[in-house]
């Protein structure tokens, strides 16, 4: 009598799930700081969100490349993205504190004429 001995079929390898939280969340960031960035009066806010993004997307890219993480181009598309929200930071102050000058500039226009015709009426 034989003993055959059937050893069971090897089972292939499970894919490996994408782990990269840093990456996704450099996205994340990115992507509602760019859109919070389109508001100029938002900037605090695109440019904070931008910021952190762009931190989190290039140590994600880094894991990526050490092999610790995968979809590096997740955390590449993060750090586009959190760029261009921080550029969209800067541009929104740019354009709040020249609105915010202009508009000072014209008060002390209205306030000096004013004063002027009210000297005119006294005398």
């Amino acid at each position: 009598m034989s003993h055959a001995h059937h050893s069971p079929a090897q089972q292939p390898a499970p894919a490996v799930a994408a782990r990269n939280g840093l990456g996704l969340t450099a996205l994340i960031l990115g992507l509602v700081g760019a859109l919070s960035g389109l508001v100029p009066i938002l900037f605090w806010l695109s440019g904070t969100l931008g910021l952190i993004g762009l931190v989190l997307g290039l140590v994600g890219r880094s894991r990526a490349k050490k092999g610790s993480a995968t979809n590096g181009k997740t955390a590449l598309a993060g750090v586009l993205l959190s760029l261009a929200a921080f550029a969209l930071g800067v541009w929104g102050l740019v354009v709040v504190v020249t609105a915010f000058g202009d508009a000072a500039d014209e008060l002390d226009k209205e306030l000096d004429s004013g004063a002027a015709a009210a000297v005119r009426v006294v005398r």
